[in-house]
């Protein structure tokens, strides 16, 4: 992991996080995989669009976890929200994959790395016969052990950082996950 590098860690820093996956889903949270998970927006009326251009089929959101690995379609509609504030298009590149920072990376890393809040849009793809066609995804989510403490790293506060002070609390990441699922579900 380059992060490691980046932030001067050696290579058990991370990797004893990460020896199991954990698997997270609206209905279940458990301690032996990672979540694979097909994302399927159906075809999109043309007139829909037309009343609202900025139609949302995924509104603001981040993943809970460290790392959400996409793998798009040729559609596009996803969006990134900027430092800025403003949306930014992710728009799809033929054999790429899109990687978005989790809120549990976040923690780790003392908002060194941001979380990637993004949505959905209504796409961007002509119209074919009044629709838009079906948009698929596929995000691979990619979570610590169930049972792994997360907290900030040493090297994202104090001296290492500017005196930056650490501005999370340890969290249980089964825990957390749970939690946040809770909220949005």
């Amino acid at each position: 992991m380059q992060l490691r590098l980046a932030w001067g860690l050696n290579r058990a820093t991370l990797t004893t996080f990460v020896t199991r996956g954990t698997i997270t889903c609206v209905y279940c949270i458990t301690p032996r995989s990672r979540k694979l998970h097909l994302t399927t927006k159906p075809k999109l009326e043309l007139a829909r669009t037309r009343v609202n251009p900025h139609l949302l089929t995924l509104a603001l959101t981040s993943d809970y976890g460290t790392i959400t690995l996409l793998f798009q379609d040729d559609r596009g509609g996803l969006e990134v929200l900027s430092p800025k504030g403003t949306f930014v298009p992710a728009t799809p590149i033929p054999d790429t994959i899109v990687v978005n920072a989790g809120d549990l990376l976040q923690r780790w890393s003392n908002d060194v790395i941001r979380s990637t809040e993004h949505r959905v849009v209504s796409p961007r793809t002509p119209p074919q016969d009044d629709y838009f066609p079906a948009r698929y995804s596929i995000a691979y989510f990619c979570n610590p052990n169930w049972d792994a403490t997360i907290e900030c790293l040493d090297n994202c506060y104090g001296d290492a950082q500017g005196g930056r002070e650490k501005r999370y609390t340890p969290v249980n990441t089964h825990e957390y996950l749970v939690s946040r699922l809770k909220a949005t579900y």
